[in-house]
């Protein structure tokens, strides 16, 4: 039969142990973080046209059909920018398109929704509103003053 060991015979394993605790500890505060929210409008968007956009966090690059590619910012828009994201109630997007009836009318199909995530760009005289209608899809809407055009644009 063994005896015990002496309690000195216990002390490198103590201290082995603790230095690995102690080692260890910082690790367990640094590794874990909180998860990041994803921005649901963020990458890259394109009509059945292949027209096509990329948002992201703060701003829009449109992306022309020859290769160029715009960025919206304040000197494409000539110092008048505003880029924001929000939610806004169907009657309100609607309303966006008050001068075009047909244009009204389809809008007003397309959101069966009573609110929409959006994000919506201002950019000299004009703007454009982004409905996030699921996660796959996007609705644009342009306006110029009074004039109005619709897109439905696919993330790819």
């Amino acid at each position: 039969m063994r005896s015990l060991p002496h309690s000195g015979e216990r002390r490198p394993v103590t201290h082995w142990f603790a230095a690995l605790v102690a080692g260890a500890l910082p690790l367990a505060c640094t590794v874990s973080s909180p998860p990041q929210v994803q921005n649901p409008f963020v990458g890259d968007w394109a009509t059945a046209e292949d027209a096509s956009i990329t948002i992201r966090p703060d701003t829009i690059v449109q992306h022309q059909r020859d290769g160029e590619s715009t960025t919206l910012d304040k000197s494409a828009c000539r110092g008048l920018f505003r880029f924001a994201y929000g939610t806004k109630s169907r009657d309100a997007l609607v309303d966006l398109i008050s001068r075009q009836p047909d244009l009204r009318q389809r809008l007003s199909t397309l959101l069966v929704e009573q609110s929409y995530p959006v994000a919506e760009l201002d950019c000299d005289r004009g703007d454009q509103t982004y409905v996030l209608l699921n996660d796959r899809e996007l609705l644009a809407i342009y306006r110029d003053g009074d004039i109005g055009a619709i897109d439905r644009l696919a993330r790819r």
